[in-house]
């Protein structure tokens, strides 16, 4: 994919977003932020917002501070041009790095941990304008000996989190909610898997040697290993309303078929699973999936979720009832 508006040293999407991550955080250099992200480019996490590319400078900054050897290996980069010179990338990424200094997680430990994360990013004349991020926070703290729960209580104490719509708005873009009927089979069996709890939808939509990574930095081995998982999710949260706000597939030559898909789960907090027993609370799961398929069939997968925000939701709720 060749890019309108882009300097000639990049030769494609993929090569612009690899490029400039490496020269950011492995080549320290921070001041490069300022040219490849808009002034006024928005950055969304499931656990907070802001806007403006002095927070981005920042953010960096304080991560290198806490965690000053973090490498960025960039596993794969599923992209699409969205518009003329208007391009979209989902950027999958693990990191390496040691908790060194102080910081989010508190006194350094020393501990080498390694994290995964996928960064959704809308991108034009040569800089990232919006970009969508997740990292797999619990899978972090748990290696750094912290309890999610007791992360998610801190950060509702901490500061009143927005409520459910405004947490759907911040994870959409500019095409807002897409048709998945029209998206094909595949959207389609995600929705019948967290909208419905169908979950004899697992067997039939994924490969019986399934490599899947997920939150809780795990990885699960065959269909056992998926349906344990998703018992865990549906057990707390069995009914919801589940949206795609982007939406790539690509078949590339030589290349598996590769989905990218940014979604939410409107939801409540019915039963008893990973989080605790049900406290009704009113909890929007904001994601972003990658999956490898032969056909229809997802042979690779790896869903990005912050636990620690769900339990931030969960425990601001009992938080007010009390």
């Amino acid at each position: 994919m060749s890019l309108t508006g882009f300097d000639a040293q990049f030769v494609d999407l993929r090569d612009y977003i690899f490029k400039i991550t490496e020269w950011i955080w492995e080549g320290r250099g921070i001041d490069l932020i300022r040219d490849y992200y808009a002034k006024d480019c928005p950055v969304k996490t499931p656990g907070g917002a802001f806007s403006g590319v002095e927070g981005v400078i920042r953010g960096t900054l304080e991560t290198l501070q806490e965690f000053p050897d973090r490498t960025l290996l960039g596993e794969d980069v599923i992209d699409s041009e969205d518009a003329p010179g208007t391009y979209y990338s989902s950027h999958r990424i693990f990191s390496h790095m040691t908790h060194a200094g102080e910081g989010a997680f508190g006194a350094p430990t020393g501990v080498r941990a390694g994290v995964m994360t996928i960064a959704d990013c809308l991108c034009r004349e040569n800089r990232i304008v919006d970009e969508w991020l997740v990292r797999d926070q619990a899978g972090l703290a748990q290696q750094l000996g912290h309890s999610p729960a007791a992360l998610g209580e801190a950060l509702a104490a901490k500061a009143a989190l927005p409520d459910a719509e405004a947490l759907v708005e911040r994870w959409r873009g500019p095409e807002g909610d897409l048709d998945i009927d029209a998206l094909g089979p595949v959207a389609v069996r995600y929705r019948d898997l967290w909208q419905h709890a169908r979950l004899e939808r697992l067997r039939d939509g994924y490969d019986r040697a399934i490599d899947a990574k997920v939150p809780g930095a795990r990885t699960l081995r065959g269909h056992d290993d998926l349906e344990r998982f998703w018992f865990g999710y549906k057990g707390a949260f069995p009914m919801g309303q589940f949206r795609i706000h982007h939406w790539i597939d690509r078949e590339d030559a030589g290349e598996p078929r590769r989905v990218a898909f940014r979604w939410s789960l409107s939801t409540t907090h019915q039963g008893g699973g990973v989080f605790g027993p049900a406290s009704g609370a009113p909890v929007v799961l904001l994601g972003i999936t990658h999956a490898e398929l032969c056909g229809d069939t997802v042979v690779r997968e790896w869903h990005q979720l912050d636990e620690i925000a769900i339990h931030a939701q969960i425990a601001q709720h009992r938080q007010q009832k009390t």
